[in-house]
């Protein structure tokens, strides 16, 4: 994980990396000596990248939520 990012940078993060990823799988696509075509390649591609991407953003700490004390009033 990166930290906790601001929405936009969270947003450009994914953006980036999908984009990368997408370009790797279009290229993989193209290369003759890979057996996939160039929309699977994109395919594929695009899922890696929103998979790292997800990963990357994503806070996998589950931080519970600590309990409120109530402070009662005794009449």
């Amino acid at each position: 994980m990166l930290g906790p990012l601001p929405a936009l940078h969270r947003f450009l993060v994914v953006l980036a990396v999908v984009a990368v990823f997408l370009g790797l799988g279009v290229w993989l696509g193209v290369d003759p000596g890979v057996s996939l075509d160039l929309r699977a390649g994109a395919l594929v591609g695009t899922v890696a990248g929103l998979g790292l991407a997800f990963a990357l953003v994503h806070d996998f700490h589950h931080r519970q939520a600590r309990p409120v004390r109530v402070r009662r009033r005794t009449h």
